[in-house]
């Protein structure tokens, strides 16, 4: 009874310590904090998701989030690319922004600046736009990243002498690059005071996607996100409490087993028996003559003649019907004198 009794307090501190983890993650998850900062999924200061469900009550606006590459991006939209670091402005990112501005879209990457030095190496941003990045050295400054863009490019916003939001047009579509993406953040839309400057942004399209993939949220497909779009946390939770009792059941007997009084005593077979078990078992009646000669002759080759060893297996090799005689017929051969 004391080991069903610890399994049972095993099993109620499981299911408490699983319950406890699933409610630090449903409060977490409902806070946003797993998700890259500047995403549609966070619901902190530093998130979108205001933006996102603002924007989502509009009348005449779909909004979405897009968690394909962008190279698979389907129909004309503003897309926003939010928090996009300036290491991640590789070859690469830039051609995808720019075969999707030429598709028809609006393509608007807001950068997010963690205060690097630039490197005096010529970046991919200014070999393939020809924009270059200006970094402030002074810290205290509020607004640091800027850009030096050429003619090609419009300004279209600035803060002193420093230009933060650039626009190219690409074929059908444009480019929109943002030195910085706090616009966008829960906070700033709480305070209301740059939302002219995101509908700038965002421009004339009927339909806003929110690009996730480049944080690196994409649909797997996977059980895990399966539960948790249908919220099945609970039918998860009680299958484990099923199947811990099912394990329960199966290892520990109920009720317990009665103990077996007094020795108890065994009894098998000898040596011997157990020999001779195994003989008939593997070896053939009509077999045996033959498999005794040949063990015999192999210590005790150099001993017999080549006669004898030829007419005692011819002896063998008819003894199928009485292995009695002719083992003794062979004796009788290897002790003869004389020629046989």
């Amino acid at each position: 009874m004391r080991g069903v009794r610890s399994l049972a307090v095993a099993l109620l501190l499981g299911a408490g310590f699983t319950w406890g983890i699933l409610q630090l993650l449903k409060t977490q998850f409902a806070a946003g904090d797993f998700y890259p900062e500047y995403s549609s999924l966070r619901s902190d200061p530093k998130g979108a998701k205001l933006l996102f469900d603002s924007l989502s009550r509009m009348s005449g606006l779909s909004v979405t989030r897009n968690y394909l590459p962008l190279d698979y991006f389907p129909g004309q939209a503003a897309v926003l690319l939010l928090g996009v670091g300036p290491e991640s402005l590789d070859r690469d990112f830039l051609q995808q922004a720019e075969n999707l501005a030429r598709r028809g879209n609006r393509v608007v990457a807001a950068l997010l600046f963690h205060g690097e030095e630039q490197s005096e190496d010529k970046s991919p941003l200014e070999d393939v736009w020809h924009v270059r990045l200006v970094v402030d050295p002074n810290q205290a400054h509020m607004h640091r990243l800027s850009f030096s863009a050429p003619a090609e490019w419009a300004a279209r916003d600035s803060i002193g002498s420093k230009i933060i939001a650039i626009e190219r047009t690409f074929d059908k579509g444009s480019v929109l690059l943002l030195a910085e993406s706090g616009d966008f953040s829960n906070e700033s839309t709480i305070s209301g005071d740059r939302l002219e400057q995101v509908s700038a942004a965002i421009g004339a399209h009927a339909r806003v996607a929110f690009d996730e993939a480049h944080f690196g949220i994409a649909e797997s497909g996977s059980v895990v996100q399966l539960v948790r779009r249908f919220r099945l946390m609970g039918l998860a939770l009680g299958l484990v409490i099923v199947a811990a009792l099912a394990l329960w059941k199966n290892t520990s007997a109920f009720p317990p087993p009665v103990a077996a009084r007094g020795p108890q005593q065994y009894t098998g077979r000898t040596s011997f028996e157990g020999l001779m078990t195994l003989l008939k078992r593997h070896v053939r009646p009509k077999d045996l003559v033959r498999i005794c000669w040949e063990e015999w002759l192999k210590a005790n080759r150099r001993d017999v003649s080549p006669e004898r060893t030829a007419h005692a297996a011819a002896i063998a090799a008819g003894a199928s019907q009485h292995p009695l005689e002719a083992m003794r017929e062979i004796q009788a051969g290897l002790h003869a004198k004389g020629e046989l």
